[in-house]
């Protein structure tokens, strides 16, 4: 290549990538990422359920000092578009908008975050576009195909009367019992999430403020909420069976007390995935970040700059 030809793409990666709001349209979707900071480049996924990036830019701004941060609402979340056909809103779906948002800013390789559902986006993307990630970081991540129901069920009973969580966990129990009134609107889905994140945080009583000032701040979409749920469940896909498939090194992080993405889950995502590292927090349910962040920055940092 020419150094003419270098500096041209040079200053159109400048431009594609530059401080700000970027919106390109991918897969039929309007596509929209963050980029913010300096250093190499890291891309921090959205879960693909309605909440959007919003939590992550504002939990992991300490990044900002030392990577230059690209944080993606995935398809039917955030400011990103939806797809004519709502059974184009599975995990998979959103791991394909990945790879040709890499191909549209013409990189080699992609440094990958996924926290919760978006773990599992990013936990698709680099099983089947195994050859694009350089480093993979999975935070209290779901795994499609791996049941953890039970484990679920036995932290719910265990909090019943525990003040502390006894409405977050009515409120759980009616929810996936099918007894709830249905949500019928952004506003109710929005306010069903702040009425369960206690369950969220090993201790609601020192973290629970925080916790909604970075999570409840933006409304959360009930389209994606019940289109990427349904359209996981007629892909029936099982990660567990494509573990082996994950080339790069990858780190597995993971609150103890974590009641929807607990420690079953990472203990499998570390057993199958041969260069992975699990990084346990003991005092964190689902936001170790919030819960303890000074351990939580250095092992997240120590991995990235490895």
């Amino acid at each position: 290549m020419s150094t003419a030809s270098q500096n041209t793409r040079s200053d159109n990666l400048k431009d594609l990538l530059g401080s700000g709001d970027h919106t390109v349209n991918l897969n039929g979707v309007d596509l929209h990422y963050r980029v913010c900071g300096e250093g190499p480049l890291l891309f921090l996924i959205s879960p693909g359920w309605g909440v959007g990036s919003g939590y992550l830019q504002r939990g992991f701004n300490f990044l900002r000092e030392r990577f230059r941060l690209v944080f993606i609402d995935t398809r039917g979340s955030g400011q990103s578009g939806r797809p004519a056909d709502r059974m184009k809103m599975s995990s998979n779906d959103m791991a394909d908008d990945l790879e040709a948002l890499r191909e549209y800013l013409g990189l080699s390789t992609l440094q990958l975050l996924g926290h919760s559902n978006s773990g599992a986006i990013a936990l698709s993307y680099a099983e089947r576009y195994k050859n694009h990630v350089s480093k993979l970081v999975l935070i209290d991540s779901q795994m499609l195909g791996f049941s953890s129901g039970n484990d679920t069920q036995a932290f719910l009973e265990a909090r019943a009367e525990d003040p502390r969580y006894k409405t977050a966990v009515q409120a759980a129990i009616g929810h996936f019992s099918g007894k709830a009134k249905p949500l019928a609107s952004d506003a109710e889905l929005s306010a069903f999430v702040a009425e369960l994140l206690p369950l969220y945080l090993q201790s609601p009583e020192k973290n629970l403020a925080l916790a909604r000032e970075q999570l409840l701040v933006e409304q959360i979409s009930l389209y994606a909420f019940e289109a990427q749920n349904a359209a996981d469940k007629a892909a029936g896909s099982d990660q567990t069976a494509l573990l082996d498939q994950v080339r790069a090194p990858t780190l597995v992080m993971v609150g103890r007390h974590d009641w929807i993405c607990p420690v079953p889950v990472a203990e499998r995502l570390h057993a199958g995935i041969g260069n992975a590292r699990l990084v346990m927090f003991e005092e964190s349910g689902h936001m170790p970040w919030i819960e303890e962040p000074e351990k939580f920055a250095a092992e997240l940092i120590q991995f990235l700059e490895e």
